[in-house]
């Protein structure tokens, strides 16, 4: 059984790294080959957004990681919160309302920022990472990196509140999951 586990473990961390390279990362130099920004290029229009990921860091810990995808594909580990103990990702299909319940708390500033980088100057506490990827329809794919510390003034109200409306929207379908889950390895 232990065995079991470990080997779920390392095919969850193969998993969110297949799904990183595949999702993109943000570019560090957005040129592309015709001198464009890629910001420039990418589509302006939040309904164009076909998937996206959720990742934050604390220090050495990944305290959660959400994928959602217009088709209903959802991926999920972990609450959040710092102390935050669970390591198992969960992948499934759930109600495409939730991918558009939570698209719609993107902000125009957001999307106008894809491709950037933000940082706080001398931030306390352990320092955490927020990541987004945003990948549209054509193809496409762009972020936005949040660096800041544990005691520190975080991202912007209207970021946390996009983390917070994904965390809560896909709550119900996590605690289920994780419930039969562990039904499964009680039996």
């Amino acid at each position: 059984m232990k065995s079991l586990f470990i080997s779920l473990a390392a095919l969850a961390i193969i998993v969110i790294i297949v799904l990183r390279l595949l999702l993109g990362r943000i570019a560090s130099n957005p040129e592309d080959v015709a001198g464009e920004s890629k910001a420039s290029i990418l589509p302006k229009d939040i309904s164009e957004i076909d998937a996206f990921t959720i990742s934050l860091d604390i220090g050495e810990q990944s305290p959660l990681f959400i994928l959602l995808a217009a088709d209903g594909t959802i991926n999920r580990m972990g609450t959040g919160t710092p102390e935050n103990a669970e390591r198992d990702l969960f992948i499934g299909k759930a109600d495409h309302a939730i991918f558009e319940s939570v698209r719609s708390h993107l902000t125009r500033e957001m999307i106008g920022s894809l491709g950037q980088g933000y940082g706080m100057r001398n931030p306390q506490g352990q320092r955490c990472k927020l990541t987004l990827t945003f990948k549209f329809k054509n193809g496409m794919s762009s972020g936005l990196v949040f660096l800041y510390g544990s005691e520190s003034a975080g991202p912007p109200k209207h970021v946390a509140d996009f983390v917070r409306t994904a965390v809560a929207q896909t709550d119900p379908w996590y605690e289920e999951f994780r419930q039969k889950a562990l039904r499964r390895k009680q039996a």
